[in-house]
């Protein structure tokens, strides 16, 4: 009974090497060899071990950022904060269409006010502030940065703003930072040009005047982690291949050494066997045999 369980033991392991042996095998005629056995348990814990460091780096890793540019005239409006820091101001918006275009736009002191604000083509067009006072600036244009509320304030005369749209898909939706909307603003002129329309008609008389117009492009920016799955299937795949190829190669090369090892040990083994040496005797009856035949 014991030599029976003995000999199931040792079948049951080698029906395992020889299924380590053959996993993943393109060649299923030949033979298990120990070699391809060791090969093939070193290579899984290779893999295994690059999927556990490459895991820890892509916990690591910043978000992958993306930017993309373009026209303004083909997207919006764009969401825009500004509030009045005069007594009193008075907003217009001009030459595209939007829910605050078209319409003048009162604002109290230290009131804010969120535009759909737009591209406009026209030189004499887009938003045309006027505040009450004599300071040379009015009204504040307010961002989202990444830490906290930035504001600029508008000058009398022209103006362009840029707009920066950010979107981080690692924060939770509805958070501050998942979505930001960013204005930057760069004085031109001191000399804004005066509306076509009649706009805010009443209010024009001895008040500042800026004209803020949108610049034509506009930049998306958008800041996410790569898919985990996709990305460790990707990459443990790629890793896998590329330490199979190894391996296999490897194993070639085991191979073709223990092949000529094995070629050149049985001319080693006759080279190495010494010539018999007859007797003293023997070989001079040898020679008066030779020498009676001649």
């Amino acid at each position: 009974m014991a030599a029976a369980s003995s000999f199931q033991k040792m079948k049951a392991r080698i029906e395992l090497i020889h299924w380590v042996d053959v996993f993943h095998n393109m060649e299923p005629e030949r033979a298990p060899s120990k070699i391809g056995c060791c090969l093939t348990m070193l290579m899984v814990p290779v893999i295994l071990i690059y999927a556990v460091v490459w895991f820890a780096e892509h916990q690591r890793m910043p978000p992958t950022e993306t930017l993309v540019i373009d026209w303004s005239v083909a997207y919006g409006p764009f969401p825009m904060k500004v509030q009045c820091i005069e007594a009193s101001c008075w907003l217009w918006l001009s030459g595209c269409q939007s829910g605050s275009s078209g319409q003048c736009l009162a604002l109290q002191s230290g009131e804010e006010r969120e535009l759909e604000m737009c591209f406009s083509h026209g030189a004499r067009e887009g938003l045309h502030a006027w505040w009450s006072g004599g300071n040379s600036s009015g009204v504040k244009i307010w961002s989202q940065a990444l830490s906290m509320q930035m504001n600029q304030m508008v000058e009398a005369g022209r103006s362009s703003m840029t707009y920066v749209k950010t979107q981080d898909l690692t924060q939770e939706e509805g958070s501050y930072k998942h979505l930001r909307h960013e204005w930057f603003v760069n004085f031109l002129s001191t000399e804004a040009l005066e509306p076509q329309h009649s706009g805010c008609q009443a209010h024009r008389a001895g008040a500042q005047l800026a004209q803020i117009v949108m610049q034509p492009e506009f930049y998306d920016k958008k800041l996410e982690k790569m898919d985990f799955l996709v990305s460790l299937i990707g990459e443990v795949g790629g890793a896998y291949g590329i330490a199979f190829t190894a391996f296999f190669s490897l194993y070639v090369l085991v191979w073709n050494l223990e092949n000529v090892y094995w070629k050149r040990a049985p001319e080693a083994q006759v080279a190495q066997v010494p010539t018999p040496v007859a007797p003293a005797g023997k070989v001079a009856e040898e020679d008066d045999v030779e020498r009676a035949v001649l």
